[in-house]
């Protein structure tokens, strides 16, 4: 009996906390509080027989840290919410807030901020901050030892085997395809061919146009490539196109291929949509026989990058982890020079197939290449 009570004595249940108690507690910051000392013009660890009377307290906040979990307020007292001095919102009362800390992470370039609670009524024993890690459906308490100060549960998503499983689909839709059609597959990833300026036509898998089995099984793998790749950056808390929040927290395996086959099939409606848009530009500017080169242009230089871009984030996952953390800023400078070398290669390769003048060339890969690409750009980060 004696040995059962000294194990209870050493060891607990991970503490839940936050709103229906949804989360799992992973810091409290009841013995981080700082006030500011006008005597010492800095900040100062809170000691209650000095600053009990004060109405602006401190905390700081380590974002790179801390930011897959969320920040968790609770309080009976009117307070105000103040990031590095500058007002962000009215707090409610008695009523639990909770905040994203992966949106804090990408609005504060430094990573570490300065929190304040400035509230009319003085004390700090009213007023509870803490950082919280989400409780997953059906996820049972964490049982642990009482030597950790700060018990951070395990990641339980499924997304280790979803990336191994889908890499794998995806090798034997290559496959697949090399074995159905190996010539088309040999120069969809053939880099001389995509530098070849060719003057006419030539081979009927770009004269027969987009509409034929072949280009469009090529066209849907490099749809669902691309939705891998999505899939992988979203893992990673980046959220592309704000579009974060129409994903359930508690992901399955199931949930996680539901998704990739449904963005898979949206790129791929995309992408049909773009070759119509060719088309219909391609008749008002008379470019009517370059749209089948265009199109197989523009998709084959998209075969071939984001082939090797997923090869290297790949790698990038298995070897450098903690730089996938950082995917949003790595990844900007690659995909715009890829857009970039694109639309001059089309310029160059659409200039030798017409005689059209380089002002309507240039206002045509404008609308159709340069003008989406900034868009998308600007809305994806």
């Amino acid at each position: 009996m004696l040995f059962f009570l000294c194990f209870l004595a050493g060891s607990t249940f991970a503490q839940t906390t936050g709103p229906e108690e949804g989360y799992f507690l992973v810091h409290d910051f009841r013995n981080d509080w700082r006030v500011y000392d006008e005597g010492m013009k800095a900040y100062v660890p809170y000691i209650r027989e000095i600053h009990q009377d004060y109405g602006s307290y401190s905390v700081i906040l380590d974002l790179a840290q801390n930011r897959h979990y969320y920040l968790l307020y609770r309080s009976n007292q009117e307070n105000y919410l103040f990031i590095n001095g500058s007002l962000q919102k009215q707090l409610p009362i008695d009523k639990w807030t909770v905040f994203k800390l992966d949106s804090l992470y990408k609005a504060y370039p430094d990573h570490r901020v300065l929190l304040t609670l400035y509230g009319p009524q003085s004390g700090i024993e009213q007023k509870t901050l803490q950082i919280g890690h989400k409780v997953a459906a059906g996820q049972k308490p964490i049982y642990v030892s009482e030597s950790f100060l700060q018990a951070r549960p395990r990641d339980t998503s499924p997304f280790e085997n979803f990336y191994v499983l889908a890499a794998l689909l995806l090798l034997v839709a290559y496959a697949t395809l090399y074995q159905l059609f190996p010539r088309g597959f040999i120069r969809y990833l053939s880099i001389k061919d995509l530098l070849t300026i060719q003057t006419r036509e030539g081979a009927a898998l770009v004269t027969r146009g987009l509409f034929e089995v072949a280009n469009l099984l090529f066209l849907l793998l490099i749809s669902f490539l691309i939705s891998y790749l999505y899939q992988l950056i979203r893992h990673r808390g980046i959220d592309l196109f704000q579009s974060q929040d129409l994903f359930s927290y508690e992901e399955s395996l199931g949930k996680l291929f539901l998704y990739f086959f449904v963005i898979g099939i949206l790129i791929f409606i995309v992408f049909i949509f773009k070759y119509l848009m060719i088309n219909i530009l391609g008749h008002i500017y008379r470019f009517d026989k370059i749209v089948n080169i265009h199109f197989f242009k523009s998709i084959q230089a998209s075969a071939i990058f984001y082939t090797f871009l997923s090869l290297g984030m790949l790698l990038m996952l298995n070897s450098f982890p903690s730089l996938t953390f950082h995917w949003d800023t790595l990844l900007v400078i690659p995909i715009t020079g890829f857009y970039i070398g694109r639309l001059l290669l089309l310029y160059f390769s659409i200039n030798k197939l017409s005689d059209a003048k380089n002002l309507y060339l240039f206002s045509y890969l404008c609308i159709v290449e340069l003008v989406p690409f900034i868009i998308g750009l600007k809305f994806a980060l």
